[in-house]
Order: structure tokens, then C-alpha cells, then sequence
């Protein structure tokens, strides 16, 4: 047949109604005769010009090239999910096991009675995290956020901190006009005039309803001062002067031993649906074991195209 034909066999234009059709629309079905047309259904229709691969059709109008488009999508469906399977960023999120360093620092944090959890891995908390656990030292290198509300609220990072150093001397890099970075020297001249006996260092109370916080020992080591506690991720320890210790909701000891009590349940859950809480090993083999245990599920067996045709037939 003649393309003067198939026009014809079209009909008029169901836009414009001047022009002979040129073209169905493969969604909607929509008979236009030029571009102009085209676009005027797509916006008036709300169109977007692709056929719908998972529209209802009746098995009395089903042809090879149905079963040919629902194979198709079938195989795309499968590189999807192959695709979504090697993507590193998709790995390790609440639902999945945590990788090998994750899993060996958290085990040791959990020997120090710190409750820490992790995010996500695509969200920017868990990107930031530069905390890692040195195996051979036995030693946690904590990434530290320091706050400062009195100045603007500067944020200051202390990428791998250890956590046998006092506190005091972790904030003194900032307290200290000839360690402090000049970026930040004019903006700290208050914290620097009070001096660290002027200051109180402040933890966030993490999955506590309000904003509550924690007062440290600057006398104590990072890690002593962290058991006990809930950490997502990383510390963010806010450094306040003690003129303005009343704007804070600061803890009382007897809600601490409370508190302790809920991180230590919280430690031996595993039903978080939001962090991951489950067990802790302090053997490799052990954490490999339990990885390799876990159920796997088969892909999809999708059979070869010509076998369809033929069980079609």
C-alpha cells in the first residue's frame, strides 16, 4: 500500500481536521498530520508520545508483537535490577549487611559500650564519615564536629582524632590562638578570651525526643567520654560558654543512667528499620560466615524468545 494510502486509511487530522493524518500517536492513538500537531496533543493531552508497554489488551487481540514487547520489557526489567545490584552506591543501606571496616568498627565501638549506628550509605552524614577502627593498633579514629553557637556557629572538623587523647586537648587546637587556623581566629576571640575552664562541651542526646544534651569531661579521654552514648556516625560536640549554659537542655545524671540503659537495649536490637543494629562479632571469619549464610534469591529465568512463539503456538 501507497503512504498516499495509509493516509487516507487515517483520516482527517484529529487536531487541526484539515490535513490528511500522517501519524498515530502510540500512546493515546492520536491521529495528527505534522509536528505542529503533534506537540499541540502532547500539551492539551498531557501525552507523552510512548506507548504504554504495560496496557491491558485482550488475548483475542494479543499478536507475536505483544509477546515480543513483554519480552522485551521483561529483559530490561532484569538489566535493571543487574545494574541496581552493582551499584556500590545502592549497596549497604538499612536493609543490607554492612561492609567489612564498617563492621569491625562498630563491633569496637560496641567494646567500649558506645551504641554507634550508621545512616544510609547515600546520605552526606555517612559520605562525611572519616571514623575508621585501626586494626593493629586496637584504636578508634573518631571524625569530631565541633560546633561553636557563640560564633556564628563554625563548624570545625577534626578528621581522625584519636580516642585516647584527652578532650581538652582535641578543642584546644581552637582555643589556642597560635594553633588555631586563621580562618576562623577572629570569629573565636570570645572562646579563646574565656579559656576552656569559661567552656562547656556539650553532646547531642541522639533519638531522644527535644533537644537534649549530654555535658562531657574535657578532663576525659574522647573515648570515655562517648561510653555509654548513642553516635550516628560521628560525634558533634557543641562548645559553649558557661555564661550561656541555660539555653541548653542539658541532662541530669539520674536521666544519663536512664539513658544508659535505653543505649544499651538499643545496642542488642536488631529490628531498627532505619540504622543498622544487628549483631556485633569481633571475628572477620564470623562476619564472613554470617554474609555467606544469608538466603540468596535466584534472577529471573526469562525463556529464549523463539520458545514462547512456540508454546504460543
Amino acid at each position: 500500500m501507497s503512504s498516499v494510502g495509509a493516509w487516507k486509511r487515517l483520516g482527517k487530522c484529529e487536531v487541526c481536521n484539515d490535513q490528511e493524518a500522517k501519524y498515530t500517536c502510540p500512546r493515546c492513538e492520536v491521529k495528527t498530520c505534522c509536528i505542529t500537531c503533534v506537540n499541540i496533543h502532547k500539551k492539551e493531552l498531557g501525552c507523552n508520545g510512548q506507548r504504554n508497554k504495560i496496557a491491558y489488551k485482550r488475548i483475542s487481540e494479543f499478536t507475536n508483537l505483544d509477546l515480543l514487547s513483554d519480552y522485551r520489557l521483561l529483559e530490561e526489567t532484569t538489566r535493571h535490577v543487574e545494574t541496581y545490584a552493582r551499584d556500590p552506591s545502592k549497596h549497604y543501606t538499612a536493609s543490607k549487611d554492612l561492609p567489612i571496616n564498617l563492621y569491625k568498627l562498630r563491633a569496637a565501638a560496641h567494646r567500649r559500650r558506645t551504641n554507634l549506628q550508621f545512616l544510609p550509605h547515600n546520605f552526606t552524614r555517612s559520605k562525611a564519615n572519616s571514623t575508621y577502627f585501626n586494626w593493629k593498633e586496637q584504636l578508634i579514629y573518631w571524625r569530631v564536629e565541633w560546633i561553636f553557637p557563640h560564633a556564628d556557629n563554625i563548624k570545625c572538623v577534626g578528621r581522625r582524632l584519636l580516642e585516647s587523647e584527652p578532650l581538652s586537648k582535641l578543642v584546644n587546637i581552637y582555643l589556642d590562638p597560635k594553633e588555631c587556623d586563621p580562618l576562623y581566629q577572629d570569629k573565636l576571640q570570645y572562646y579563646q578570651s574565656a579559656g576552656l575552664r569559661g567552656l562547656l562541651l556539650l553532646l547531642k542526646a541522639e533519638q531522644k525526643p527535644g533537644t537534649w544534651f549530654y555535658q562531657l569531661d574535657s578532663s576525659l579521654s574522647l573515648k570515655a567520654n562517648l561510653k555509654e552514648k548513642t553516635v550516628i556516625e560521628f560525634p558533634t560536640i557543641y562548645v559553649v560558654l558557661k555564661d550561656h549554659k541555660d539555653a541548653f537542655a542539658i541532662l541530669e545524671s539520674d536521666e544519663e543512667d536512664k539513658d544508659r540503659n535505653e543505649a544499651t537495649i538499643n545496642m542488642n536490637n536488631k529490628n531498627n528499620l532505619l540504622f543498622n543494629t544487628s549483631d556485633y562479632s569481633e571475628s572477620e571469619d564470623e562476619y564472613n560466615t554470617s554474609v555467606g549464610s544469608k538466603k540468596k534469591y535466584p534472577k529471573l529465568d526469562i525463556p529464549q524468545y523463539d520458545v514462547l512463539i512456540g508454546l504460543k503456538s
